[in-house]
């Protein structure tokens, strides 16, 4: 049977829609989610009173919508803890999601789970788990009373607080990420070797944009054992 030039055209019109329309409905692949860290080092452990480090590379050809990281325990009555983030993850396809999750110092000791989750804009779900252990540990370095104060003239930051390091303060720490990053580690003859200091330092922070900043301060004592404190400021 021979087709006319018009039918042909029609069949090659049809052809080309089809296709166009399959192109068009193409979803982009799930993300992919890779845990780098799960406590300081690695080490899936925490304790009660501290903060944990949760970082992760998050990968979502399809643009993030939110981001859920939920944390509970493997036998009923302990800490839970549920929370979703969309600030700085909306849209974005690769991100690094670095968090520092503050568990009360009332937290029950034991096993427990985390499930990192990323809904990307086209509704598609990837989630990970990991394990999580919480310990009591009364030896661990505490900072009391963090203070940041910006100087009339946003360009110095005062950063101030009482430590506390039953087994001694190794170095004192200070690390600021937003818009500008800084780091700077103390090792003053005042402080190393004492178990309670006055702490009172001073940011040059002139160079930073004007933005919100947040503010990490991590004490290592003389065992190795170390502790995060974080606060916040807008310049």
């Amino acid at each position: 049977m021979k087709l006319s030039l018009g039918k042909i055209g029609m069949v090659l019109a049809m052809s080309a829609g089809l296709f166009a329309c399959s192109k068009k409905d193409e979803v982009a692949p799930k993300a992919t989610i890779t845990l780098k860290e799960i406590g300081s080092g690695n080490s899936k452990v925490a304790y009660a009173g501290s903060d944990l480090h949760v970082d992760a590379e998050i990968i979502a050809p399809g643009g993030i919508k939110e981001v859920k990281l939920d944390i509970h325990p493997q036998e009923a009555g302990g800490w839970e803890f549920d929370s979703t983030y969309t600030e700085g993850f909306v849209g974005v396809k690769n991100a690094d999601f670095h968090k520092h999750i503050d568990i009360p110092a009332e937290a029950a000791a034991g096993k427990y789970h985390i499930h990192l989750t990323v809904i990307d804009q086209h509704g598609q779900q990837t989630e990970v788990e990991s394990d999580l252990e919480i310990k009591i540990d009364a030896t661990l370095p505490s900072l009391a009373s963090l203070e940041l104060k910006l100087n009339t003239a946003k360009t110095d930051l005062h950063v101030g607080g009482d430590i506390s390091a039953p087994n001694k303060i190794a170095s004192v720490t200070v690390e600021i990420h937003g818009g500008w990053e800084y780091e700077v580690t103390y090792t003053d003859a005042a402080m190393v070797g004492q178990t309670t200091y006055h702490l009172h330092k001073h940011v040059n922070v002139s160079a930073a944009p004007a933005g919100h900043y947040h503010v990490h301060v991590k004490v290592v004592d003389q065992r190795g054992k170390e502790r995060e404190f974080e606060e916040h400021f807008d310049k």
